[in-house]
């Protein structure tokens, strides 16, 4: 459905994996149960434009899928094309659903399809409960007549256009851009605070963590890969300042972060150099010399 993957697992293996599939010439279905530990899957794509859409059940789902990040709850939906790889997270591991939907079919709702790629969808949308309660069917559907199943398939391409004018209808109050910058000017003041927490945002913004990470879902992002960044950015800053006396490390402590190696590990990461390293290349010849 997505090409060929390879699926890492942290603690433990795959032995016992087990799963449900459905095929149709028009809509594929698989439920994959995977063990309940931290893995990653890495999907190569399959060099066309079909579309596959994912959902994890016991726990977060996070993709990255060219230069969008995606933090998704259970039960939310992501909708992907397969023409170039993914890596899918996640955190828990536990239930993997994926529906794959060919190129040759969705010539009739290309456009509607088009409103909707790389878009989360919360599980409380009704057109998404409807999808998801005709594939939760099809899957547990032995034995069918073909007449049966192309009339639950054309069903199911029959509420994409539905879904496209959820979408449409609730981008506006969903996104709003002052929340966003008003969430983004909070981080900011608060970058040296390394107690800060999207609970903090919730709290003050009144609505809840999981309506923050949506928001910033869907600006190609999470809450906490935002922040890292900012403060990563405010160290490097602060380190190649002209002020060389300060310490590296009360530097670090500065920006909000509590664990100095973890640091050092994001900063190289981030900037293919180490902050010593950096400090010394920038310093004046007299601090190289001491």
């Amino acid at each position: 459905m997505l090409g060929e993957a390879t699926i890492t697992v942290e603690d433990g293996d795959l032995a016992g994996v087990t799963g449900l599939v459905w095929k149709h010439e028009n809509l594929s279905l698989a439920t994959v149960y995977l063990p309940k530990t931290p893995l990653r899957l890495t999907a190569h794509g399959i060099g066309r434009p079909d579309i596959a859409m994912l959902r994890a059940t016991d726990g977060t789902l996070i993709v990255h899928h060219r230069k969008h990040t995606f933090e998704l709850e259970p039960r939310d939906v992501i909708i992907l094309p397969t023409d170039m790889a993914s890596e899918i997270i996640l955190p828990e591991g536990g239930r993997l659903d994926c529906a794959h939907l060919p190129h040759a079919a969705l010539t009739l709702a290309r456009k509607s399809i088009d409103r909707i790629l790389l878009r989360p969808f919360s599980a409380e949308c009704l057109p998404l409960q409807l999808l998801t309660h005709y594939a939760g069917y099809l899957l547990q559907q032995d034995h069918q007549d073909k007449e049966h199943a192309t009339m639950m398939v054309a069903h199911f391409y029959s509420l994409l256009p539905v879904l496209a004018r959820y979408g449409n209808e609730v981008a506006p109050s969903a996104v709003p851009q002052n929340r966003i910058e008003a969430i983004k000017a909070m981080v900011e003041e608060n970058l040296a605070d390394g107690a800060f927490s999207i609970a903090d945002v919730a709290r003050t913004e009144g609505i809840t963590p999981r309506a923050i990470q949506k928001l910033f879902s869907r600006t190609g992002t999470t809450f906490s890969r935002y922040v890292l960044e900012r403060r990563l950015v405010l160290a490097k800053s602060l380190i190649l300042a002209e002020n060389t006396a300060t310490p590296i490390s009360q530097i670090v402590y500065s920006v909000g972060f509590n664990d100095l190696s973890y640091f050092n590990r994001t900063f190289r990461s981030r900037y293919g150099i180490r902050p010593t390293d950096l400090r010394r290349m920038t310093a004046p010849d007299e601090a190289k010399n001491l």
